[in-house]
């Protein structure tokens, strides 16, 4: 009988102890616990992250990535859509080129007529008034300026005195066409034969650079064909200076092609 009464209030006191629990919510989910659980790993992420940032970083520094140079890209040459040849819409529309031996390979290389270039080798810009001349009894309704390689090699470094020397002929010019338009080629690059053959040669960009300045200051198109020496890998003449035969005839269409 004793033992039964144990066993009884054994069960009463269980039962007393469950419903303590219960009704305390000692078995519910405890939310803060929960919130506090969630930061805690959320922050021990970040952590990681931050590590794998900075050894990502460091293994950058120790092991560059080779970079790769940019290819500028090449204009597409433009095609003759109209089926006239160059010399033909030069001489229709009375361009004329005049400058040095670059001229001379317009006509030599048969893109243009005699009658729509001027040239003499070695002539510079400030020894250009007998051409001139001749520009004028033609009267063209444009005139292409194409100098700069030999004054390149008789002014060296000082860029002042022949920018100086090219805005007195543009005022001559100017002057004595008053009603055609002008337009100013670039110098061609060299490459090393001609920079070994005249170290002058290595103010190019710099004369580039100063002539289209003074180009914009006038209003008058300046024009780069420059790039299409890239077309070729091989693209100069044994003396390092003029280009081979291919350039002449992608020149002029160029050349058209920024007038237009």
């Amino acid at each position: 009988m004793k033992n039964i009464i144990k066993i009884f209030i054994c069960i009463i006191i269980a039962l007393g102890i469950s419903y303590y629990l219960v009704n305390n919510n000692i078995f519910k989910t405890d939310t803060k616990s929960s919130v506090y659980k969630d930061t805690e790993e959320y922050l021990k992420n970040e952590e990681n992250k931050d590590i794998n940032e900075i050894k990502e970083k460091i293994d950058e520094v120790n092991n560059p990535k080779e970079e790769v140079p940019e290819v500028p890209e090449i204009p597409e040459i433009p095609d003759n859509s109209s089926g006239m040849s160059p010399k033909d819409i030069f001489q229709q529309n009375k361009i004329l080129m005049i400058g040095d031996s670059f001229v001379e390979g317009m006509a030599a290389y048969g893109v243009l007529y005699s009658s729509n270039a001027i040239w003499e080798r070695g002539k510079r810009i400030d020894n250009m008034s007998d051409q001139l001349a001749k520009g004028v009894e033609y009267n063209p309704s444009s005139l292409i300026l194409v100098y700069g390689s030999n004054d390149v090699q008789m002014w060296d470094y000082n860029v002042d005195g022949f920018i100086n020397a090219y805005s007195n002929s543009l005022d001559n010019i100017t002057s004595s066409l008053p009603n055609t338009k002008i337009y100013v080629c670039s110098i061609l690059p060299v490459n090393e034969v001609g920079l070994a053959e005249d170290p002058s040669f290595q103010y190019i960009d710099l004369f580039n650079q100063r002539l289209e300045e003074l180009c914009n200051q006038r209003g008058i198109p300046f024009l780069d064909s420059s790039y299409i020496l890239n077309l070729e890998s091989d693209p100069y003449s044994p003396d390092g200076i003029h280009p081979k035969g291919f350039y002449y005839e992608k020149w002029a269409l160029d050349i058209l092609n920024k007038m237009r």
